[in-house]
C-alpha cells in the first residue's frame, strides 16, 4: 500500500498489522467504522483477540505507528487476561457471584441440578457430554430472567411503568437495553455477577421507561429505584468484562 495513503472504505483496511515485540509477534484485526472519531484499540471481549477499530481518513502510516505504540500496552492486557473458561466437565463458573462447580454425569435425561456438598455448589449436568455448554447456557438463562423478572417487576412498580416485554440476549457491546416500545433487554450473563448489580441493572433499564436518555432525571429515578447504584455501576465497568470469557472455547 502506498505509504500514508487514507482509507476512505472498509476494502482498503488490510484485514491484519502485525506488531513487533521483544517476547514476539503480534497480530492485530482492523475493523472499519466510519463512525468512529478515533483509533481504538482493545482485546476482544470473547476470545481475547487484540482488534483496533479504525476510522475513516487515516493513513495507513498513522494506523502502524499508533499500533507498534502502544504494543508494550497490549502485551500487558494479553498476559492480564484471564483464559477462556468453557462449559466443561470441571469448570468452575460463578452464578449470582458464588463459584459452582461443573460435573457432567452419563445419564440418558439432559438436567442441569444445583446441589450443595460440604459447603460447595455443583452444577449436575446429565446427558450427552457434547451437549454441556448448551445445556449450561439454557440453564443460566432461565435463572437469570428469573431474578430479572423479580427485579424489574420490583422497580417498575415503584416506579409507574411497565415494560412490554422483557427479552434475555448474549450481548458484548452493552448489558441492557430498553427500546422505544418499552422491551427491556439484558445479557443473560448478568446472572454471574453479584445480586446487587442486577439489581442495578434492571433499574437501570426500568428508568428508561421514563427517561430514554442518561439525564439527571435519569439517573435521579436510578438513585431513587437503587440508591447504591454507583457500586452496582462501578462493579460492572472493572469486572463485567470478564464475564464474557465463561461458555467460550479457546
Amino acid at each position: 500500500m502506498t505509504r500514508g495513503r487514507l482509507f476512505s472504505r472498509k476494502k482498503e483496511l488490510p484485514p491484519i498489522i502485525r506488531l513487533h515485540h521483544p517476547t514476539g509477534p503480534i497480530d492485530v484485526r482492523l475493523r472499519f467504522n466510519p463512525r468512529a472519531k478515533r483509533l481504538i484499540l482493545r482485546l476482544d471481549t470473547r476470545t481475547g483477540e487484540p482488534i483496533a477499530t479504525c476510522p475513516a481518513n487515516i493513513s495507513a502510516e498513522k494506523v502502524g505507528q499508533f499500533l507498534q505504540g502502544h504494543v508494550d500496552w497490549l502485551v500487558e492486557k494479553c498476559n492480564d487476561r484471564q483464559p477462556n473458561m468453557p462449559f466443561e466437565h470441571g469448570a468452575v463458573i460463578p452464578v449470582r457471584a458464588i463459584p459452582h462447580t461443573l460435573e457432567h454425569e452419563d445419564e440418558a435425561r439432559g438436567t442441569v441440578k444445583l446441589l450443595e456438598e460440604d459447603g460447595g455448589h455443583i452444577l449436575l449436568v446429565s446427558g450427552n457430554e457434547s451437549h454441556m455448554n448448551r445445556r449450561v447456557t439454557d440453564w443460566l438463562k432461565k435463572q437469570a430472567r428469573q431474578d430479572l423478572t423479580a427485579s424489574v417487576a420490583i422497580h417498575a412498580e415503584k416506579l409507574g411503568r411497565r415494560p412490554s416485554a422483557i427479552r434475555i440476549k448474549d450481548t458484548t457491546s452493552r448489558w441492557g437495553s430498553c427500546s422505544a416500545d418499552r422491551v427491556l433487554s439484558f445479557s443473560w450473563r448478568i446472572i454471574m455477577a453479584p445480586p446487587h448489580v442486577l439489581d442495578y441493572l434492571a433499574a437501570h433499564e426500568v428508568a428508561h421507561l421514563r427517561e430514554m436518555n442518561h439525564s439527571d432525571r435519569f439517573w435521579a429515578h436510578v438513585a431513587d429505584l437503587c440508591p447504591a447504584f454507583e457500586v452496582g455501576r462501578k462493579w460492572l465497568r472493572d469486572h463485567g468484562r470478564d464475564l464474557h470469557r465463561y461458555g467460550v472455547e479457546d
